[in-house]
């Protein structure tokens, strides 16, 4: 099983990516960060006379989903949604999920690491909504979530809680638990 690490935060060492490494550490896993990724706004045309064509990030986003069985968002909670670079990765999901490839073979799992400052159990609770229903369209399982405590890069690995279900959660994606 290959697992897909998307990491959403424009930080260098973020505490999304910091748990998200952690939790595929020892596993077959590739890394998106959308940090490197040049995006401009992703002109919607599925209406129009012409069938739309994938951009570049639109293809990657393809590629990526398609070697990956496991797909894990790590993601900060910015105003308590997902971070516009993030969004401007997945606007191109309009024209990816309709791939003749992606409906063949599309990831058959979703997990999503979250991680803010503001009381993140609770204020984060809307942003792993938004990816439910995300997930709901696509037609992919959203297994789990975790919603971490982390303001300046580090302070995650002081969540103790965050860590442990990390802990499990690592355990389950290599087999070790049901």
């Amino acid at each position: 099983m290959t697992i897909g690490l998307i990491i959403g935060s424009t930080r260098k060492n973020s505490n999304s990516r910091l748990l998200g490494e952690k939790l595929v550490a020892g596993t077959e896993s590739h890394i998106l960060e959308t940090k490197d990724l040049d995006l401009v706004d992703y002109e919607d045309s599925r209406h129009e006379d012409a069938p739309a064509s994938l951009d570049e990030h639109a293809k990657l986003l393809l590629e990526f989903l398609l070697e990956n069985d496991v797909i894990v968002f790590a993601v900060p909670i910015y105003w308590y949604g997902i971070p516009g670079k993030l969004k401007g990765l997945l606007d191109r999901l309009s024209y990816v999920f309709r791939q003749p490839d992606f409906k063949h073979k599309k990831p058959i799992e979703a997990i999503v690491l979250a991680v803010g400052g503001d009381r993140p159990r609770f204020k984060g609770l809307p942003l792993i909504m938004q990816f439910q229903h995300m997930f709901d369209l696509l037609g992919i399982h959203f297994s789990h979530y975790i919603l971490a405590e982390g303001n300046k890069p580090g302070d995650v690995m002081n969540d103790e809680k965050a860590l442990a279900e990390v802990k499990w959660l690592h355990s389950y994606l290599k087999g070790e638990v049901q």
